[in-house]
């Protein structure tokens, strides 16, 4: 049950990612490939593509991890079901491959300039409008992506929608359709309602004392006071185990950390360069390429300045106007031929021989080595010993946590032996419902009342440890129920006349409801009607379909415009439901919008509200009509 505490406790730690992600951008925007290959089981086949076990694995984390960001720190991730979220994961790379090789089969590809521009100007990996590489990188660390397969999968996303919106951009409403649409949206009608409300038909309902009496007997469950218990519990944390005299910081663990640490940081070299790259295409051949780069070299080497020919010569359109400059980068983040050639280079000023990559030939020109600074041991040995004596406690916590786990599961009917064997206090809390509300806030854990009001921990017996958290655990018992107790009549009198009386209003109600509509349909007059039921027609003149200060009830206003138009001299009759009640609803004249008297800004609102229904269902059939081209597969269940 603690193991993951365990697994949390005992890594070595993550190696901080170093170098310019804005590099990658503009350098490797197009190179991606696709991470899940291998002989991993196939569990999909779209057209050519094989949907993996490990690839769902990973998709399905990452949409985990989106969940639990959206629903914020309060949601306990074991409410995800796992099984029916792999289902909609696995879907949803169906529908995206679909529409992947919807694209490369169209020949529909994004720009690789786009496609790094579209990355860099995205609000979500800026502070103060600029590109931050650190957000960036955090973010691609925590859904799993390489820069390169995060590159590859937008670039992928930005071909797909813009193939969509290719297809939206393709519809056009005709005028004349467009005006029929006007007419009905832009109607208007004449509507009275009559409410038929709880509080009109309670008037004169009368509820006797042996009404009560019987409701109340025949329905003693509903009137009994919660189940409570009285409560003991024990809390340990990480955090309390910090000063815990057991554990020594020596000078060898401080050396040691802290060499550990400046050795990561050193590792951190980067380097500032800039290169001219010449690509390989179906325009210029690699002998072409070659005999091209070899001329920009000996330029160079005759003194000519690399910046103006990475201007005049480089096809990386993201840095040749930066004469070439890539800005400082550390390791992994270039391509491996890349960045041998940049890291065989000694000194500043040094350009290296032509070099292949997938994108073409370079030259790259070393400007500086910026090795971090790191400071001194004593200046940093208090943040040493506070680091030390935290990891130390985690460790601690780990066994204390399993020790404590056991000891409650042995002393079974009690906390005070295990109390006095793990140095901890007893908590006593009365009155404790499965509600919540406990003056301990603790007690109000949904996982905490959820054991606390297991059959076994109300039977007497000691729970597990409960994790309130990653450093937090608790062990709760109870110790005496306060078992369910009839309320007595005199508390829940009231309660129970007013339910009586509502229910006997919506009895009448309905049956008042059907009376009316039948009268109105047989063409009585409707202020006879509205006398007999004691209420008062409201009515509204060219009453607009957009319920805009007009005070009709929505349901009323729905109700109203799903009639049909009513014959000359005649009226539609209707119903519809009120919060308190119901209402009688007449529609007695229909006037058509005028297209010539509305405005033109409105006109162009419904224009592109009927155009975007008209795409979304042309796009649906596209969309089905790939699918089957494609083919999709995948095992029966």
């Amino acid at each position: 049950m603690l193991q993951k505490l365990r697994d949390q406790t005992q890594g070595t730690g993550f190696k901080i990612l170093v170098g310019a992600i804005i590099v990658v951008l503009t350098l490797f925007g197009f190179g991606a490939t696709n991470l899940f290959t291998g002989g991993d089981p196939e569990l999909a086949q779209v057209g050519s593509y094989s949907i993996t076990q490990n690839q769902l694995a990973t998709e399905t984390e990452r949409e985990r991890q989106r969940l639990l960001s959206q629903m914020g720190p309060d949601f306990d991730p074991s409410n995800i079901d796992r099984l029916q979220l792999q289902e909609y994961v696995l879907q949803q790379l169906i529908n995206r491959q679909i529409l992947y090789q919807a694209t490369d089969e169209l020949g529909i590809a994004v720009a690789p300039e786009t496609v790094n521009e579209e990355l860099i100007n995205s609000p979500a990996y800026q502070v103060d409008g600029q590109f931050n590489e650190a957000i960036y990188r955090q973010q691609l660390r925590a859904l799993g992506y390489t820069p390169l397969s995060f590159v590859a999968e937008f670039s992928n996303a930005l071909s797909a929608e813009t193939l969509q919106s290719g297809l939206y951009g393709s519809v056009s409403m005709p005028d004349w359709e467009l005006a029929e649409i006007v007419r009905i949206i832009s109607q208007r009608r004449d509507i009275a309602y009559l409410p038929l409300t709880v509080e009109n038909f309670s008037k004169g309902i009368e509820i006797s004392e042996e009404d009560i009496t019987l409701r109340y007997n025949e329905n003693q469950s509903n009137y009994m006071t919660p189940l409570t218990v009285d409560v003991s519990y024990l809390q340990m944390s990480a955090q309390d185990l910090i000063d815990d005299s057991s554990i020594e910081v020596t000078e060898a663990q401080l050396l040691s950390l802290y060499e550990d640490e400046r050795q990561l940081a050193l590792a951190d070299e980067q380097r500032d360069s800039a290169h001219i790259l010449i690509q390989i295409d179906q325009d210029r051949s690699d002998a072409e390429a070659l005999a091209a780069i070899e001329d920009i070299q000996s330029r160079i080497a005759a003194g000519e300045d690399f910046s103006e020919l990475a201007k005049q010569y480089s096809d990386d359109a993201g840095s040749a106007a930066a004469g070439g400059d890539l800005g400082p980068a550390g390791k992994g983040i270039f391509d491996p031929a890349f960045e041998t050639a940049l890291w065989d280079l000694q000194a500043p000023g040094d350009v290296s021989e032509p070099v292949l990559t997938n994108f073409g030939y370079h030259l790259i020109k070393l400007k500086s080595v910026v090795v971090p600074e790191y400071p001194e041991f004593d200046t940093m040995q208090d943040q040493l010993t506070a680091r030390l004596r935290e990891m130390q406690a985690q460790d601690l916590f780990i066994d204390k946590a399993l020790e404590l786990e056991r000891a409650a599961y042995d002393e079974r009917f009690s906390l005070d032996n295990t109390a006095a064997t793990m140095g901890l206090a007893v908590t006593k809390v009365a009155g404790v419902s499965q509600a919540g509300a406990s003056e301990d806030p603790l007690l109000n854990d949904p996982k905490v009342t959820s054991v606390l009001f297991s059959n076994d921990v109300l039977e007497g017996t000691n729970s597990d440890a409960i994790e309130l958290n990653d450093t937090q655990i608790v062990v709760v018992r109870v110790d005496k129920q306060h078992e369910p107790e009839p309320v007595p009549l005199d508390q829940v009198a009231d309660e129970i006349r007013d339910e009586l009386v509502r229910e006997q209003a919506l009895a009448a109600i309905e049956a008042a409801k059907a009376e009316g509509i039948q009268r109105l349909t047989a063409g009585e007059s409707v202020t006879e009607i509205a006398r007999d039921l004691g209420s008062r027609w409201q009515t509204f003149e060219l009453a607009a379909r957009a319920n805009s200060n007009q005070n009709i009830p929505n349901s009323v206003l729905e109700a109203a415009f799903d009639l049909a138009r009513p014959l000359p001299g005649k009226k539609s009759v209707g119903m519809s439901d009120l919060p308190d009640g119901a209402a009688l609803i007449t529609v007695t004249r229909v006037i058509q919008g005028d297209p010539s008297t509305t405005a033109e800004a409105e006109i162009e609102q419904l224009r592109q509200v009927a155009e975007n229904r008209a795409a979304r269902l042309d796009f649906q059939g596209f969309f089905e009509a790939a699918r089957t081209q494609l083919g999709v597969t995948q095992p029966a269940g």
